[in-house]
Parts: C-alpha cells; sequence; structure tokens
C-alpha cells in the first residue's frame, strides 16, 4: 500500500464534515496494473438526484519545487481519470490541495491554463480549518 500524503487526513476530516460517506482508498486495475486512489467517496444529496461519487488524490505540494510535484500530480490525476473510464466507474476524479497551494500557485497563469488543458477538477481543502474550501467544478451542480 503507498503511504499516504501528509495531507490526507486533513481531506478525509474535510470530507466528512462536508457530509461524505464511505471515504476509502480506491484499488484499480488497468489489464495487470494496479493503481491506488486516495480517497474515495459518496455523497447522497436526495431521493431524486441520487447519490454522487468522487475519488481524489492528495497532495500536500511540499516538495522543494511546486511546479515538479504540480507534473507528477496532474499525470497521476490523468492516468486516474483514465482508469476509472476504462472500469466505467462512475467517479469523478478531484485532484485535492490545500488552500495555501492554490492561492499562491494555483491561481497564477501556468497553473490555471495548465488545469484547464487538461480538465483538472480541483478539491480545495483549508489546512488549518479541516474544511472544505471549495469545489472546481462542484460536484453537486
Amino acid at each position: 500500500m503507498p503511504a499516504k500524503d501528509l495531507f490526507y487526513k486533513t481531506v478525509e476530516t474535510a470530507l466528512i464534515q462536508d457530509g461524505w460517506i464511505d471515504i476509502k482508498s480506491l484499488k484499480l486495475d488497468y489489464d495487470g496494473t494496479t493503481l491506488e486512489i486516495d480517497l474515495s467517496a459518496d455523497k447522497l444529496l436526495s431521493a431524486q438526484k441520487g447519490t454522487i461519487y468522487i475519488a481524489a488524490e492528495v497532495k500536500s505540494f511540499v516538495a522543494p519545487s511546486v511546479v515538479y510535484a504540480f507534473h507528477q500530480a496532474i499525470g497521476q490525476y490523468i492516468h486516474y481519470r483514465m482508469v476509472l473510464k476504462h472500469q466505467r466507474l462512475d467517479r469523478t476524479p478531484y485532484l485535492a490541495v490545500p488552500n495555501t497551494i492554490y492561492q499562491q500557485h494555483f491561481s497564477n497563469p501556468f497553473f490555471q491554463d495548465s488545469l484547464k488543458e487538461n480538465q483538472i477538477n480541483l478539491l480545495i481543502v483549508n489546512a488549518i480549518t479541516h474544511e472544505v474550501d471549495r469545489w472546481i467544478p462542484n460536484p453537486e451542480s
């Protein structure tokens, strides 16, 4: 089992506080290649709207180079999205990041353009309050 990111417990707590249930890691297999996404979670919206399902890769970006860590995170995200689609799993992938990283780095044009180009969904979590700051896009919409 891969080591959990330093930010994992914070994201897990934020999801619980936001009403998500059945939070656990998600093992995927792509024709013999095994991958593990940090978190999967479910949320019942209503009887009419049903349940929504996500899969989140958690990244703290504590490496000396945020750009290098970003390259790695985007690559992982793209592969996880591909395998979720291949397995026909109805889970929307998200990249979970601290709000400080989003504010200090991801708001810059390079990061914004890359996120848009690669169609990356973000789960931004406040590392101090352990609450969901925002979803881009919101899975409940």
